[in-house]
């Protein structure tokens, strides 16, 4: 069940094509439609932009075909697995796959912090419980493509476009396009500019696919990009999303205790991508009662066969992937979506959309370019 072959269009293809067009060493094929873009390209300057969870079927969900961002859309590629911003964005940014640069989700279990942690904010999932230092994302390093590009090509600028959760990052979407309308206007040299934003994943989540909130927020990204394509003079811009969403409807796995008795420790990686580290002697009767219960709506791996589908894609594995892997991986296909209260923990948070399951509105993203 391989979602990644030789021939795939995909994010980290899109990323070793911005690796060739500047010089450097690629990992993996590159996105053959993108390379003709930028060998074609006369501008001076690259914008990658990643917009969070703005997937091809929110796209069409709530934007017309006839405006700016539709318009402006060249194809369709995918994500990794699983689809979430974790995974999705450190390969964009490394140009690997999950298999290889082990960020392979949101909340992996960490044996040395004895809980699942989230990498970016470095505190226990469960607890919010904060680690010091070396943090969980230490223990995951990895080289940057900007940082391979500007090693192998000198002539090359690097700018970071990012929001405020970065130390002087901007306050709002208009302000990050005026950011990056100044750097086109500035440039004395070819500049590589890489921006991320936050939307509309989060009224995704809080709201759901079909809100009227989350069509506000598109359109603003929308009208937006058009006034900074009607400023720029000197840049390419490339968009895409790291993952797309589904409305989803939760399950609470503490209200089925005699698969919760199985844990040996709390769940963990994802919501629709979760992995169960099972009790000794357990195992064959967690998987019989789950397939039971979920078989419907989620695929069960075992350790080896998740590991063996090439789900987390190709390369050389990283040291912490069969540590992140439990005895089962339970992978979305349908409409459900797990939540878990660990003894002492915090309440459990529901949301009305989520990532990381293996359907086509969450592993299909846009390339958009103007």
């Amino acid at each position: 069940m391989a979602v990644f072959s030789s021939g795939d269009k995909n994010v980290v293809n899109l990323s070793n094509s911005f690796l060739q067009y500047y010089g450097a060493k690629t990992h993996h094929d590159t996105l053959a439609e993108l390379d003709t873009i930028l060998q074609k390209n006369k501008k001076q300057n690259v914008v990658f932009l990643i917009l969070d969870g703005l997937s091809d079927d929110i796209l069409c969900r709530h934007l017309k075909r006839d405006g700016f961002i539709r318009k402006h859309q060249r194809m369709v590629i995918s994500s990794v697995f699983p689809p979430t911003t974790a995974a999705a964005t450190t390969s964009m940014h490394s140009g690997l796959y999950p298999i290889e640069h082990g960020w392979l989700g949101w909340m992996p279990y960490f044996r040395e912090f004895g809980e699942a942690v989230e990498i970016f904010l470095n505190r226990g999932f469960y607890t919010h419980k904060p680690f010091g230092s070396p943090s969980a994302a230490e223990k995951l390093p990895y080289k940057t493509i900007y940082q391979q590009i500007l090693e192998q090509n000198h002539e090359v600028e690097y700018k970071q476009v990012f929001p405020k959760f970065v130390s002087g990052g901007a306050k709002t979407f208009k302000e990050m396009c005026c950011r990056i309308a100044a750097i086109d206007k500035e440039a004395k040299k070819p500049t590589f500019v890489s921006a991320y934003w936050t939307s509309p994943d989060h009224e995704l989540h809080e709201d759901g696919v079909d809100s009227a909130k989350v069509s506000e927020v598109i359109q603003d990204i929308e009208n937006n990009l058009q006034k900074l394509s009607q400023c720029l003079q000197n840049s390419i811009v490339i968009i895409t999303a790291d993952h797309g969403i589904v409305n989803t409807e939760p399950v609470c796995l503490n209200d089925y205790p005699k698969l919760t008795d199985c844990f040996a420790v709390a769940p963990s990686l994802e919501g629709r991508a979760m992995s169960f580290f099972i009790k000794d002697g357990k195992q064959e009767y967690f998987a019989s009662k789950f397939n039971e219960i979920f078989g419907d709506d989620f695929i069960l791996f075992t350790h080896e066969d998740f590991l063996n589908s090439k789900l987390l894609g190709y390369g050389t594995e990283h040291p912490r992937v069969k540590d992140f892997i439990g005895d089962y991986v339970a992978v979305g296909t349908g409409d459900k979506c797990f939540c878990y209260k660990q003894d002492g923990g915090l309440d459990v948070e529901y949301l009305a959309a989520n990532h990381a399951g293996l359907t086509p509105a969450e592993m299909n993203v846009p390339l958009i370019v103007f």
